[in-house]
């Protein structure tokens, strides 16, 4: 499996296949965004130093795949998630694909969502493509499932959670 790619690929408006579709071409794979299923917008309260954006937003879709954006992220991944946006408390696990923004590597990300009665809270664990544990993080969140037919393709200071 040496010198496989994993790229998101999307068009403008993004991309909507029905399926994840995996195309060999020229030794690349290709994972190509289905529907648009929701939105979180994260903020951060305790951050990872070396990416101190307090700020992100990801947008899923309904085959498994994610794209992320903040002051410094802008990458694709592919994620699966136990539980539901309704429940209590559920868990989103992310494998990230290679991406400058991650220097070129992939890293692992579990966010658990807890939805409380006075605010919205996650708690975040990762590890790097090299096995180190990255420092837990946490925060707030918002969740939007409705009016999803716009996906910014670069971060702007409108994609914070509102105060």
């Amino acid at each position: 499996m040496s010198g496989v790619v994993l790229l998101a690929c999307i068009g403008l408006g993004g991309a909507q296949a029905a399926d994840l579709s995996f195309l060999n071409a020229q030794g690349n794979v290709e994972a190509v965004p289905g529907e648009l299923v929701f939105v979180h917008k994260l903020h951060y309260r305790k951050l990872y130093e070396e990416k101190p954006f307090p700020d992100a937003v990801i947008y899923y879709y309904r085959n498994g795949v994610y794209k992320i954006l903040s002051q410094g992220e802008n990458h694709y991944g592919l994620y699966v998630m136990q539980g539901h946006t309704q429940d209590q408390t559920y868990t989103i696990r992310y494998i990230s694909s290679p991406s400058h923004d991650w220097g070129d590597k992939t890293a692992f990300h579990q966010l658990t969502f807890v939805n409380g009665a006075q605010s919205n809270l996650f708690i975040q664990n990762a590890i790097t493509e090299r096995g180190e544990q990255i420092a837990q993080q946490n925060g707030e969140f918002i969740t939007q499932e409705k009016n999803l037919d716009r996906v910014a393709t670069e971060w702007h200071d409108g994609l914070k959670m509102a105060p």
